[in-house]
């Protein structure tokens, strides 16, 4: 058979695509994300830095930048490094604000139900906004910066913060359904925070 009438060899990432491999081989990264985010989430002060890798790594990983679970980790030592007081200050303040939620639903403090929704709003308002500064982060941002920068996109984008709603959402159903699958509401959410961080760097 001549050159000239050979068959076409399609390129190995070809056949995958074709194939779904693509898809698929993103939908097994945000499982790998989400293991890794929950296991470093644990301590919960370390949550937020935690995500906040986690989604970069994602992100990168879909541009086809290829990062390992080298680099996922780094990068979350190096957002915990830089990050460890606003991670541990919104994890406190979403953990008395939940508290405060419980006792009121039950009526065991003054304001009963009234509080538990007031309550709910600001952890909601918070896990919100520390969410899209952590869909924002970079090893060279400043949390400060990235706090007032997602506190304006907040206000100022209602799609991307319905984005990460609907994130926040979909990992608290998932997790309340069957709890083990709570490993992997943080891949889930990190989609979401990524649709979030493409439509404000846009």
């Amino acid at each position: 058979m001549s050159a000239r009438t050979a068959p076409k060899r399609r390129a190995p990432a070809e056949y995958l695509v074709r194939f779904g491999g693509g898809a698929l081989g993103l939908f097994g990264e945000m499982i790998v994300v989400g293991l890794v985010v929950t296991a470093l989430s644990l301590p919960l002060a370390t949550a937020l830095a935690a995500v906040a890798a986690g989604t970069r790594h994602l992100d990168r990983h879909a541009a086809d930048h290829g990062d390992g679970l080298g680099d996922l980790l780094t990068s979350a030592w190096r957002a915990f490094r830089t990050g460890w007081a606003a991670s541990a200050l919104t994890a406190l303040a979403v953990a008395l604000l939940g508290l405060n939620v419980a006792l009121g639903v039950q009526g065991l403090v003054p304001g009963g139900m009234p509080l538990a929704v007031v309550s709910a709003v600001f952890a909601l308002a918070i896990a919100t906004v520390a969410a899209r500064a952590a869909s924002l982060w970079e090893p060279s941002a400043d949390w400060r910066d990235l706090f007032h920068e997602a506190a304006v996109l907040t206000a100022a984008d209602p799609v991307g913060t319905a984005y990460v709603l609907i994130g926040l959402g979909v990992a608290a159903v998932v997790a309340w359904m069957f709890l083990p699958l709570i490993v992997i509401a943080p891949g889930m959410l990190a989609v979401a925070l990524i649709a979030a961080r493409r439509r404000a760097r846009a």
